[in-house]
Parts: C-alpha cells; structure tokens; sequence
C-alpha cells in the first residue's frame, strides 16, 4: 500500500512542477518521468494481488465527520489500476506530439495539461482504492474537474466551451445521484465506511430498491449509457484527442467499477436488478451503434460508439447478476469475466483509434469523414493502424474483442433450471448483440473507406504536415501490440480476469481450476489458430503476388463503368453508404437538412447537408427551452412593487416561523 501513496505524491509533485517550471519542454519532460514513476510503483503493488497475492489494506486517521478513511487494494481495484495508470502515461506521450506547435512555440503553458493529466491519476489512485463513501466523493469530483479543465484545452472556441458546459453538467448531475444515494444509506448506518454499508445492501428493502437505481443513474450517467450518453459525442468532438482517448477508455470507466462496487456489497443481487441491467445495457448498445453509423465527424462517431461497447460491458455485468442470483456460478462467471475483458479490451482499440483520429486531423486539419479521402498513401503508419484497430472494435478475430464477446455470447445461451420465461429471451438478446456486431462492422467499413480510400474529396483537406509525428505513432503501436497479444493469447488474459472476477463472485466464486474448466479455453483458442493461419495464408499469397506481378501491371486506374475520368463527386458519400440501413430505422433516427436545390433550365451548383441529430439532445433542449419560456412568462407578471415584495417575505417568515413552532 505504501507504493500506492507513493505514486500519489509522485504525481502530486509532478503537477505542481508542471505549473512551476520554464520552459514547455522540461514540464512535459518532468510530468512523463513522473507518470512512468508513479505507474512502475502502483504496477509493483497491484499485478502481485492481481494473480492471486494478498489484498493490501492501510488505514488513514481524518477529522470529524469521516474520522477514518481504508485503502484497499483487493483484486477489482487492482484490475482498473493495472491498465488505467499505463494508458494514461500513453496519453501523455501522444500529448507531446499532438500539442507541439505549443510545446515549441511557447504561446501557452503546456504544463497546466500535463498537470491536470496528473491530477486525473491521482484520481484513479483514490477511486479504485478508498473505502471510504466521503472519500469516494472527493475522488470522483477531481476527476470531473480535471477532465473538465482537460476538455476545454482550445476554450477560446465557444462550441468547445459548451461542450465543456455540457459535460460538467452531466458529471455534476451523476454526483448528485451519487451522493443522494450515499445520503440514504448514511442515515441508516451513520457511517461513511462501505464495510458498514454491506449490511444495508445484504438486506432486501424498498430503501435497498431505491438506492441500486439511484446508483444505476449515476454510474449510467458517469459512462455514458443510453439514454444519459449525449455529454459523451460533444465532448469527444470538442477535446484532444488524446484526452478524447483517455475519457473514452480509461476515465468513464470509473462508473463500470462503480457497479461492481455495488454488486460486491450485494452479494446475492435480486433477479430484477439483472435483467434490469441487461435490458437497459441492450437499449444502450443498440441505439449507440445506431447514432455511429450515421456520424459525419469522426470523433463523435468514436464517442457513439463508446456508448455501444459500455452497454456491451453492462450485458455482461447483467448476466453476472442472473447467475448471482440463481446461484449458478457458471453463468456468473462468464458474463463477470466476460464483462471485465471487454472494458480493457475496448480501452485498448478505442484509445488505439481516438490517437488515429487526432493524428488524421493534424494532417488534414479537419475531422469531417466528407471531407477526407486517399488517406491510405499519405498515411503509411496511421492507416494501417487504424484500420487493425477498427476491425478490432468490430469483435473479429483474432483480435481482443472477439474474445470478450464470445465469453458474453456464452452466458446469454446458457441453460438455467428455473429462469422460467426469462430462458426464452437470453437467446433474444443474444441475437440483438450480433445485430449490434453486424452494424459495427458496417460502420467501421464506412468510416475507413471514407477516411482513407477513393480520392480527396476536399483538396484543402488533403495533407498539410509532410509526414506522421513518432511521438504520436508509438502510443498507438503499442495499443495494437496489446490489441494483439489479449487476441492471440486469451488463456493468458483469462488467468489474468480469474481473481478479479472471483472478488465479485463473492462465495459463489469457482476454484482455479473448476474457472478454468468452466470456460469455453480449447474452443476460443481453437478460433483464434484457425483466424491466424487464415491471415498467415492471405499474407503469403499477397506476398507471392507482389513477387510475381510487374510492377507495370500492379497499380490501373478503378473501373469506373465507363466513365474514363472519375472525380471526387462520383464516390460514395458517407450518407449514400448507411442510407439502407437508415432507412430501416427511419423513424428513429432523425436528420436536420440544409439544401440548396438547383432551378432553372440552366441551373448552378446545388448543395445538399445532412447531418444526424441525437433526439435525446434535441428533446433535453426543447424541454430546457420551453421551462425557460415559462420562468420568463411567470417573471413578466410579477408586479414590480414595494408592498408585494414586502408582503411575500412577510408570508414567507410567518411560513417559516410556524414549521419551527411544529417540531
């Protein structure tokens, strides 16, 4: 526990001498060497009670009314750390390179980033370790601040600004949750402490009811889970890229673990709260995946797109729930394991693609898909990457994610005595999540064929940097090397979910070997050997191929069905590409036009713009809209008068006087 402080007051320091020192370049220097400091001593504490090791506690004295505030490192907490601290030092080298014409120009102080870097795993440390409720709360509230701060970065534009508004909201109305809930289980056990509030949470009530779905909403809020998921594309799109990475991957996370939190003092959750679980984890998947193939911004695409992959988490979490429930370990294990794997799964691609679009957009200075286009040529180590990176948030194999879902896809089709009625729609939601699969795999073929392939479609959009920055490279080959090693090697990676996976089972949690045994290891392996020799074929082919062909006879023109000349205005647009599938859904999705027809017998130049609108959003505003109109319409008939105003307080001081009589 004493390594955990240390990288506390590590990264402490390290964000002081960020604000302090001269120079951007020695405050970058100092915040990474303190970043990688502090992740060496938190990995040195966390990996040995990761495979197995005792959990470490440590107690800490504090005034009045929190008196006492436990640290814990148990095998769950140990789990977000162990990848949380590393990607965000992985954030900070792409920040380096995506923020170096400040760097080098010296117009702002760099540090004030780095430092707020800093202060976000501090923020980490505290979350996944303190056992403390009041605690908790301080944590959570300087990860909202800074990631606010971090969001804001280009605060001189006003779309940023509000989109930093708008996420600050949002996390502030999570904390309300939080802390209301917090509030009701502090007024029955009079104690901070979350060992005191096991009991409450043991024991089923309507106070017990209440609070598991004030909760719900809170964490719901803090990952963007549909319907509470409309600060995520906003803040994505108005953000670093790197810090766009880090909410997305690492950051919202926290509300993941808040449910495992949750579910660990339940021990035993009722049946409600997992298909409660389950079915608003669906909800989110599908309606997120829905709003991601239909992005024209690739940032917010990524964002929507977050919102899928944390309902596919929550699918799991609900699985874990029912086999807790029914007491079939099994089960439990599958969607627990299952879930745990898809959340460092996901922080590994999408971290991997966010870096892909931050790199894109300081080549081509835009990050509108319509714009782009032959990116592949120019591009030789963001392409690629990117593109192993989406087809690794499409699940296929031999990537993470194939390996994630599978385990999730297991415990839907499993068979348990006394489901009832409810044995029927597992196998349903199983079905929507290919579905959810399927669609990802189309917008991910969308956003790569536009981003990359085909012609520029936009000249001004077509390259400005003359080539790709290495400090923006790495971060993203490492990513893809993680990427590949969880895919080709998930017995490896199973181990490494088993104990976290069994804190959250709690007593129903199942030996080595019986955890083992119980998970489909031959099978998956077997996929993944069968995927990797496919690969290995079409290589040697493409190799050979390369070989024997003429290089005259290598490279000719597209087959344009006769037309001899192609343009950028012959491709496809990103509209033309989902309209199909959009027009399925046609009454859910909504879209705000912007056209200028063409008239006349010799008409000019038309245009058409389409762009997809978040009907949560748009509903959000016309109901702030619409109580803003009646605030106003109750203001103008207000008189503006001594002896009414005087008259109001006096009602209200006679109102006020008598409830203090009554008590």
């Amino acid at each position: 526990m004493e390594l955990i402080f240390a990288g506390i007051v590590v990264l402490g320091l390290s964000a002081i001498l960020s604000l302090l020192l001269p120079g951007n370049g020695l405050r970058a220097a100092v915040s990474l060497i303190a970043q990688l400091a502090a992740c060496i001593c938190v990995l040195s504490s966390t990996v040995p009670v990761l495979l197995g090791g005792p959990t470490s506690v440590r107690s800490m004295h504090w005034s009045y009314p929190v008196e006492r505030v436990d640290f814990e490192v148990n095998a769950v907490g140990a789990f977000f750390l162990t990848f949380s601290l590393p990607m965000t030092l992985l954030g900070s080298v792409f920040a380096v390179g995506y923020l170096q014409r400040d760097i080098v120009r010296g117009q702002r102080h760099v540090g004030v980033h780095f430092a707020l870097l800093s202060m976000v795993q501090v923020s980490y440390l505290i979350i996944y370790t303190v056992q403390n409720s009041f605690a908790f709360l301080v944590g959570w509230e300087i990860a909202a601040l800074s990631a606010w701060l971090l969001v804001i970065w280009d605060y001189r534009n006003q779309k940023i600004r509000f989109a930093g508004f708008n996420y600050l909201i949002s996390t502030h109305l999570s904390l309300l949750f939080l802390v209301t809930a917090i509030a009701i289980v502090h007024g029955v056990t009079e104690s901070f402490h979350f060992s005191d509030f096991v009991p409450f949470f043991r024991k089923p009530s309507n106070e017990r009811s209440i609070v598991f779905v004030l909760l719900l909403i809170s964490f719901g809020l803090k990952s963007a889970f549909f319907p509470f998921h409309t600060w995520l594309p906003r803040a994505h799109s108005a953000a670093p890229a790197h810090v766009s990475a880090l909410m997305s991957g690492v950051i919202h996370k926290a509300g993941l673990f808040g449910m495992l939190k949750v579910v660990l003092m339940i021990g035993e959750p009722e049946l409600w709260m997992g298909w409660l679980l389950i079915g608003a984890s669906a909800l989110s998947a599908f309606m997120g995946i829905l709003y991601t193939l239909v992005q024209r911004d690739i940032k917010r695409l990524l964002g929507y797109s977050s919102t899928e992959n944390v309902g596919i988490v929550g699918i799991g979490f609900g699985i874990g729930c029912l086999g807790l429930s029914l007491h079939q370990p099994v089960m439990a294990a599958l969607g627990f394991g299952g879930g745990l794997l898809h959340i460092v799964n996901h922080a590994l691609f999408k971290c991997l693609l966010f870096y892909g679009a931050g790199s894109i957009y300081r080549f081509t200075h835009t990050i509108d898909l319509e714009k782009m286009g032959g990116l592949i040529k120019v591009m030789k180590w963001t392409g690629p990457l990117f593109l192993l990176g989406s087809l690794a948030s499409a699940a296929l194999p031999p990537f993470n994610a194939f390996a994630s879902e599978f385990l999730i896809y297991l415990g839907l089709f499993q068979s348990v005595p006394g489901l009832g009625a409810g044995q029927m729609a597992l196998p349903l939601f199983a079905v929507l999540l290919a579905f959810v699969g399927g669609l990802s795999a189309m917008s991910i073929v969308r956003a790569f064929g536009l981003m990359f392939l085909g012609l520029p479609r936009d000249p001004e959009h077509s390259g400005h940097d003359s080539r790709e920055n290495i400090w923006m490279i790495v971060p993203m080959a490492i990513h893809m090397i993680g990427i590949l090693a969880v895919g080709l090697a998930p017995v490896l990676v199973l181990r490494l979910i088993q104990f976290p996976t069994a804190t959250v089972m709690g007593a129903q949690s199942l030996s080595g070997e019986s955890w083992m045994n119980a998970l489909p290891v031959s099978s998956l392996q077997s996929v993944m050997n069968v995927t990797l020799i496919f690969v290995a074929v079409f290589a040697v082919l493409f190799v050979v191929r390369f070989l024997l062909l003429p290089r005259s006879d290598r490279r000719h023109v597209t087959w344009g069905c006769g037309y001899t000349k192609p343009n950028t205005r012959m491709q496809y647009t990103g509209s033309s590409f989902s309209f199909p599938m959009v027009a399925v859904f046609a009454d859910i999705l909504k879209f705000w036009k912007k056209k200028d027809l063409p008239k006349g017998v010799f008409p000019k130049d038309g245009s058409l713009q389409t762009n997809c609108v978040d009907s949560v959003e748009e509903k959000a505003f016309v109901f702030l809209n619409r109580g803003e109109r009646f605030v106003r319409f109750c203001l103008k008939r207000i008189p503006e008068s001594v002896e009414f105003s005087f008259g109001v307080g006096l009602l209200g001081l006679v109102i006020l006087v008598a409830l203090v009589l009554s008590k």
